[in-house]
């Protein structure tokens, strides 16, 4: 069996934090307000995740009865169950509502949504919103999270309130009937993550962005170390073909001076030493801009041969 899936795990811990009077009813209210149709006689929540179900219906049950809530299962083509919860009838519906501080607005949906919550409300409200209509990609894959919202009113407030909470708010896009407020920066996913309760998986987001960027960096000096050996034998190679052409003159390397003879025949001899390498071999040794130096004067020497030729 495949494991669960990154936002499935996130879910899990999220839905596994609430208990207590306090977050249950903020999260339901989260959960009320990413719900598909909340109205005056009913409300209808769906999910693919069997640990958010149970907690909606939990939640619900214990303002309505369990009288007042259903569960309906359903099967994709692909075999994973899909749930749906409904609280049905007026006085079930205002009884959930009362519960979680919450009404119902004339077009539908709640009235005030983001209002009335204490600082100790946020974490489980957004863990609610998240249970509900939320997202996050596999980190290993790239960095995003999303709410995907009925209304860019809601994608607003949502980000609004966490820009009041953690100091940043969201992106806004539309997708198709609704509105998607996402995040991108692995920093503020982790602290979604651990705002809602799901500080687990967000250690798990951290350890896999530092397994990158330790990969990441691997593969740049990688291929530093790569360019940097490329430059190294194509100067070696200009270096050993000037040679050539000088021994090839009237008077050979001996029209040289003799340290550049001696230079001439420890790269002849090294051809895959740096210029670093090879200024160990000198007698006495040169710096690695000393070698340069001379290598310099040893081209200089083969285009005047050239010259002459030509």
């Amino acid at each position: 069996m495949n494991a669960p899936l990154f936002s499935h795990r996130v879910k899990a811990e999220a839905a596994s934090g609430i208990s207590g009077r306090k977050k249950c009813v903020a999260c339901l209210k989260g959960m009320l307000v990413s719900a598909g149709f909340v109205g005056s006689d009913k409300i209808v929540f769906k999910t693919e995740n069997p640990d958010v179900c149970d907690l909606f219906f939990r939640l619900c049950a214990h303002a309505a009865g369990e009288s007042g809530v259903g569960v309906f299962e359903r099967r994709s083509s692909s075999g994973s169950p899909r749930f749906e919860i409904t609280v049905s009838g007026k006085s079930a519906v205002s009884a959930v509502l009362e519960d979680a501080g919450a009404a119902v607005s004339p077009v539908g949906g709640l009235f005030e949504p983001f209002s009335g919550l204490s600082e100790g409300d946020v974490g489980p409200f957004l863990a609610g919103v998240f249970l509900g209509c939320g997202t996050v990609v596999e980190p290993q894959k790239s960095y995003h999270l999303e709410f995907v919202m009925q209304s860019v009113e809601l994608c607003r407030g949502l980000s609004g309130l966490l820009e009041g909470r953690i100091g940043f708010g969201g992106g806004i896009t539309p997708r198709k009937s609704a509105s998607v407020l996402y995040f991108k920066e692995s920093e503020q996913i982790e602290d979604i993550l651990t705002l809602i309760g799901a500080q687990k998986e967000s250690l798990e987001l951290m350890n896999v962005k530092i397994y990158k960027d330790l990969r990441n960096h691997a593969n740049r000096a990688t291929n530093c170390d790569t360019a940097n050996l490329e430059r190294q034998n194509r100067s070696a190679a200009k270096q050993i073909e000037a040679i050539e052409k000088i021994a090839s003159g009237e008077k050979g390397l001996f029209s040289l001076p003799d340290e550049l003879r001696e230079l001439c025949r420890l790269r002849l001899e090294y051809p895959e030493m740096s210029l670093s390498e090879l200024s160990l071999k000198t007698n006495p040794p040169l710096s690695r801009s000393g070698i340069n130096h001379r290598f310099a004067r040893i081209l200089a020497a083969a285009e005047k041969i050239g010259g002459k030729n030509a």
